[in-house]
C-alpha cells in the first residue's frame, strides 16, 4: 500500500488524538500506520514510543504554556469597563474549582480588549447596547446610564452597591427631625416618598451584562432610617409588582414615570394621607378623560420657562419607538386656578378638599400634579432642582417655613427621587 504525503499526516494526527482518548490504542495505530516506512521492527517500535510520549507531553504542557503566556499579557490592572458600565471579573483564587469565573477573568482582561470595545461602539456596531449616557435594555427600553451633578451614582444605585455611611445617615436623620419638630409645632403632617429611577422598576428589562446585588437598596436604607421620624410611603415594591401591566409605568425612551406610574404612586400616597385625614377624597380614573397616545411628555418646556401643571400634559414630539400610554385630562380642569410664579407655584380648586397641601419635589412628582391639584383646595409646589430659572438648587428649608406658615399648610409632601437623596443632607444650606 502506498501512502501519499497528504494522507500520512492526516491519519497520523487523528491517531494522536485517539491516543489521548483511548490510551495505548494510539501507540498501536502509530506503529501500524508508519511500519511500512521502517524495515527494522524493534527500532521502529522504539521510535514510535518516543513519538507517542512526545505528543502526550505536548498535549499536557502546551495548554499550560498558552495559559502562562496569556497570563503575562493580561491587563490585570484594569478594574472596570466604562464603556460597558460594569466592573471587570476579579481573579478567582480557587480557579481549579471555578472554571467559569476563570474564563470570564481571562475574557475581561485580554490585551487591547478596551480598544476593541471602543471600536465596537464608535463604529456603530454596538448601537443596540446604548452609549455612555444611555443603556438600551430589553424590548427597546432606554435607561439612564450617566452620572449627573448632585445625583447619586446611577449604576451603583441600581446595582445595590451604593449606600450612605453611618455619618451621612445620622446627618439625614438630624435634618428630617428638625422638619418633623417644626411640623409638629404647627400641626402639619409630613409624608415622605422616594420615586425610584426607571431601571429599578423595570430591572428585569435591564441588560443581563449589568449585574445586580440581591440585597437591600439605598432607598430601603433611607426609608428604614426615617420611618420613626415621619410618615414614610414606600412605593418601589408596588411599582415593581405592577411593571407588567398593560400600560407601562415609565416611558420607554425617557427616565420618568408615565402618567400611569404617577397615578399608581399617587394612590399609595393618598392611602397614607387618608389614614390621618379621612374626609379627603382621592381622584379616580372616572374624573378624567383618558386617551391613548404614543407621545411622551417631559416635566418642562423646550424654552425651560417654569410652569405649573394645568391639568393636561405637556407633550413632546411623537416617538415611534414608544408603545401606547394613557393620557389623563382632568374633566374640570377649567376651574383649576393656577399661579405660575417662578419660585413658589400653587393651584386653587374650590371643589377640592378643604385641606391645604404643599409638595417639595423634583421632576418625578411633577407627574403627580394632575392628580394632586383637584384633590386639595390649595396645593403649593417647590421644585428644589429646577434649571433655567436662575433659582439656586436646594431645598433651603428656611424659605419653605415661611411659605408653609403664610399659606396655612396642614399637609407637607416630601418627594425626593432616589438619585437625589443627598439633598436631604442639604436642607439647611
Amino acid at each position: 500500500m502506498i501512502f501519499s504525503s497528504f494522507t500520512f499526516p492526516r491519519y497520523f494526527f487523528i491517531d494522536i488524538f485517539l491516543r489521548n482518548a483511548y490510551g495505548n490504542i494510539m501507540h498501536r495505530r502509530v506503529y501500524e500506520i508508519t511500519a511500512f516506512l521502517k524495515p527494522n521492527q524493534k527500532a521502529h517500535q522504539r521510535r514510535c514510543t518516543y513519538i507517542s510520549k512526545f505528543f502526550l507531553c505536548l498535549f499536557i504542557f502546551l495548554p499550560l504554556c498558552i495559559l502562562l503566556i496569556i497570563g503575562l499579557m493580561l491587563d490585570t490592572q484594569k478594574k472596570e469597563s466604562l464603556r460597558e458600565r460594569r466592573n471587570l471579573e476579579t481573579f478567582p483564587f480557587h480557579f481549579w474549582t471555578q472554571s467559569e469565573q476563570l474564563e470570564k477573568y481571562i475574557s475581561d482582561h485580554l490585551p487591547y480588549r478596551s480598544k476593541l470595545i471602543d471600536f465596537y461602539f464608535e463604529s456603530g456596531l454596538g448601537r443596540d447596547l446604548g452609549t455612555k449616557n444611555n443603556i438600551i435594555g430589553k424590548e427597546n427600553f432606554v435607561f439612564m446610564g450617566q452620572n449627573s451633578p448632585r445625583n447619586l451614582p446611577t449604576l451603583p444605585v441600581y446595582q445595590n452597591t451604593y449606600f450612605f455611611t453611618p455619618e451621612q445617615i445620622s446627618l439625614l436623620q438630624k435634618n428630617v427631625q428638625k422638619i418633623a419638630d417644626f411640623a409638629k409645632e404647627h400641626n402639619i403632617k409630613v409624608y415622605f416618598m422616594i420615586p425610584p429611577q426607571s431601571s429599578r422598576i423595570y430591572h428585569k428589562w435591564m441588560p443581563d451584562y449589568i449585574l445586580r446585588e440581591n440585597k437591600p437598596s439605598v432607598t430601603e436604607q433611607v426609608e428604614t432610617a426615617l420611618k420613626n421620624i415621619i410618615t414614610v410611603v414606600p412605593i418601589e415594591k408596588h411599582l415593581i409588582s405592577q411593571a407588567r401591566s398593560q400600560f407601562p409605568l415609565i416611558y420607554k425612551t425617557d427616565s420618568h414615570w408615565s402618567e400611569d406610574g404617577a397615578f399608581e404612586s399617587y394612590k399609595l400616597l393618598m392611602e397614607a394621607i387618608q389614614k390621618d385625614f379621612k374626609d379627603i377624597r382621592a381622584v379616580t380614573p372616572d374624573d378624567y378623560h383618558i386617551e391613548l397616545t404614543k407621545e411622551v411628555w417631559l416635566p418642562y418646556q423646550n424654552s425651560q420657562k417654569p410652569f405649573f401643571y394645568n391639568g393636561s400634559t405637556y407633550l413632546k414630539g411623537l416617538d415611534y419607538g414608544e408603545t401606547q400610554y394613557r393620557h389623563y385630562i382632568y374633566k374640570d380642569k377649567a376651574n383649576l386656578k393656577i399661579n405660575r410664579d417662578k419660585q413658589f407655584r400653587f393651584s386653587d380648586y374650590e371643589k377640592g378638599s378643604p385641606h391645604r397641601a404643599y409638595i417639595i419635589c423634583d421632576s418625578f412628582s411633577y407627574y403627580m400634579l394632575p392628580f394632586l391639584m383637584p384633590t386639595f383646595s390649595h396645593i403649593g409646589m417647590r421644585r428644589y432642582n429646577e434649571s433655567g430659572t436662575g433659582i439656586p438648587w436646594g431645598i433651603r428649608w428656611k424659605e419653605q417655613e415661611k411659605e408653609l406658615l403664610n399659606n396655612k399648610i396642614d399637609i407637607l409632601i416630601l418627594s425626593i427621587s432616589d438619585q437625589k437623596l443627598e439633598e436631604l443632607m442639604r436642607f439647611f444650606k
